[in-house]
């Protein structure tokens, strides 16, 4: 019996190659929909929701400011589907936080053709349960990423925001140690393959 797909990235190659490989497989899997950004992922989904969701992390998007948004809402949202995220993220904390919010599996995009219908027969094959979604970042770290990404100091960020250098110290050390990151460098890292660039 064929499975319903949703596949979804900002960048029409990927698209394109995410649509080849399942078309490989089209007696398993049929591409009902395809998005270039978050707003369209789930203005497709509240059409017609599908089984499997195959989605890039970082997509531009109104109402989804950043990844790992859009994630835990399709997680809430549509807690029947398997969720895919293809991503060029490497680091470990990170792809655990994703796991933690609903993500049945994470792919590099480095690795789709080869490693693509393979998870997806094996997750389903292994009847991954639904994960809870689970907030990672608060709304306030969040915001302090999103500013130092953009090149402000920490004395610029809480003289922005009105508020204490310890404040915004203690903001960014938090969102450091939800996302494993051990220095300003893989902050960085972890913040852009968020979305939080965007």
């Amino acid at each position: 019996m064929q499975k319903t797909v949703l596949i979804a990235d900002d960048h029409p190659v990927y698209l394109l190659g995410l649509r080849t490989l399942l078309q490989t497989r089209s007696d398993r899997y049929r591409i009902v929909h395809e998005a270039l950004n978050a707003d369209e992922v789930m203005d497709k989904l509240a059409q017609s929701p599908v089984d499997i969701i195959i989605t890039d992390l970082s997509m531009p998007g109104e109402h989804y400011p950043d990844g790992l948004t859009m994630i835990q809402t399709l997680a809430r949202r549509y807690p029947e589907s398997m969720i895919v995220v293809v991503t060029m993220i490497t680091n470990p904390e990170l792809l655990a936080s994703l796991r933690r919010c609903g993500v049945h599996a994470v792919l590099s995009k480095n690795s789709l053709s080869t490693n693509l219908v393979q998870t997806l027969h094996s997750t389903r094959q292994g009847h991954v349960a639904p994960v809870k979604p689970e907030v990672q970042l608060t709304q306030r770290e969040t915001e302090v990423l999103r500013l130092l990404l953009r090149g402000l100091t920490v004395n610029q960020i809480s003289e922005q925001l009105n508020r204490t250098k310890q404040t915004i110290s203690t903001q960014k050390n938090s969102a450091m140690r939800k996302l494993g990151a051990s220095s300003d460098f893989e902050l960085f890292q972890c913040a852009q393959s968020l979305g939080l660039d965007s």
